[in-house]
């Protein structure tokens, strides 16, 4: 049962992931009054990867202990 929430949780956060990624991707791309955008676009993902790196760091060892337990 434990190990189903957390797939469930990692699916979520995978998805909330990939969402934000994508709505970085459009944003990027639609036309706009301000043709300049300042930096580039990987520089924009890394900065939208750090915090959730950070958080999967944290989270880390709570799920080892998870799946030792389950």
């Amino acid at each position: 049962m434990r190990l189903m929430v957390l797939e469930a949780l990692a699916a979520v956060a995978t998805l909330a992931l990939l969402v934000m990624l994508r709505a970085i991707a459009l944003h990027r791309t639609a036309p706009s009054a301000d043709a300049s955008l300042p930096g580039s676009a990987f520089s924009e993902y890394l900065w939208a990867l750090v915090p959730w790196l950070m958080m999967a760091a944290c989270v880390l060892p709570s799920v080892r202990r998870i799946v030792a337990l389950g």
